[in-house]
């Protein structure tokens, strides 16, 4: 069982919750110039503060809002559904425990889901890819664990080969457990990867020198091309204390903000804290490059996000911060110096594979 990787303030969790491109197709000016983009001095773009941050302005301009993409996010639901308007793809979203008996209010994967695709309408928050396309998965235990939402990796199997089934191209896990998730899981991750989507999975919140499970997945030979971890970094551009590290995973690991990210605002905003609310932001940069190129596959999609990192020259280096900080701009914009088109790297092999463990999956969020 695992749990989700983060919340409010308040939350941690400690199981699975936890430069152009080169070859774009890039739009015309005059088409680029007709789309929608956020408003900088407008309070639902200046709440989504983690868009300045990454440089998000520069892939708006070229013409880029994750269009045509479809991401499924496997969480506890997403709730309120308003925030989403077209962009929630209600005909392929599921809840695969629906005969549930015990009720659950989690927010987690709703404060997910937001900074990924919450439309751009003039109310909350706007999200990194704005028009992609969202697939709700719904797969937490009913009534949780503990009070909290959780997951047993059987059910987050079942939820990755239905979101290869309704044809997402990338998968967010903001989960994180103690110790691998056992042969079913690992034949429906292989199952993802096959299909050419993206895996992109939070790093956990434990201070640990390696990413939690599943993201320590991404060392694996056999699902590393496919996967991408997000470790989380503050409203000041460091990394958090309590982030895992990239470790082992150095290969596939990304920084993106994952603390006082602002959500839920269509009442009082929320600030959610956990490496969970990294994850959007690194599936809406890849969702962006998607659609600027097609024909690019998963795995060349998600490293030339993770080649376009801005470098983080810090004491502890790649076996700390992996690739360094996702960069929209260095992807978007050729003056800010990206390398996009770097080659892939190839993860290491893990010295010896940990014993799958029963416990329950959690949100990987600070509580």
């Amino acid at each position: 069982m695992f749990k989700g990787l983060g919340l409010g303030p308040r939350f941690l969790a400690t199981v699975i919750l936890a430069g152009a491109v080169a070859g774009s197709a890039w739009l015309p000016s005059s088409a680029a110039a007709r789309i929608r983009k956020p408003q900088p001095e407008s309070i639902e773009y200046r709440r989504s503060w983690p868009l300045e941050a990454i440089g998000a302005r520069s892939a708006y301009a070229a013409g880029y809002t994750g269009r045509g993409v479809r991401i499924a996010v496997v969480d506890c639901g997403v709730k309120r559904r308003s925030e989403f308007g077209r962009n929630l793809t209600r005909r392929d979203s599921v809840d695969l425990l629906p005969a549930r008996t015990v009720p659950l209010s989690d927010p987690h994967g709703a404060w997910v889901a937001e900074p990924l695709a919450s439309a751009l309408d003039g109310v909350g928050t706007v999200g990194l890819a704005y028009n992609a396309s969202l697939i709700e998965v719904r797969a937490d235990m009913d009534g949780g664990y503990q009070g909290e939402c959780a997951f047993w990796s059987r059910d987050v199997a079942r939820a990755m080969d239905y979101a290869v089934a309704a044809r997402a191209r990338i998968i967010v896990l903001p989960l994180q457990a103690r110790r691998p998730l056992g042969p079913e899981f690992e034949a429906a991750l292989a199952r993802a990867a096959a299909s050419g989507a993206v895996i992109v999975a939070a790093a956990g919140n434990d201070t640990l020198n390696d990413p939690a499970w599943p993201a320590r997945y991404a060392a694996d030979p056999r699902f590393a091309a496919s996967m991408v971890v997000a470790g989380a970094t503050g409203p000041e551009g460091g990394m958090v204390d309590w982030s895992n590290r990239a470790g082992a995973a150095r290969a596939r690991y990304i920084l993106a903000p994952g603390q006082w990210v602002l959500t839920d605002c269509r009442s009082k905003c929320q600030f959610a804290h956990g490496t969970s609310f990294a994850t959007p932001f690194v599936a809406g940069a890849i969702a962006l490059v998607m659609e600027a190129d097609p024909a690019l596959s998963g795995a060349a999609a998600a490293e030339r996000v993770l080649a376009a990192a801005a470098p983080v020259d810090a004491p502890g280096g790649p076996a700390a911060y992996g690739r360094g900080m996702l960069s929209v701009s260095r992807l978007f914009d050729p003056r800010a110096g990206g390398d996009a088109a770097a080659a892939p790297l190839v993860a290491p092999r893990p010295e010896r594979p940990p014993q799958p463990d029963a416990s329950p999956l959690q949100p990987a969020q600070r509580r």
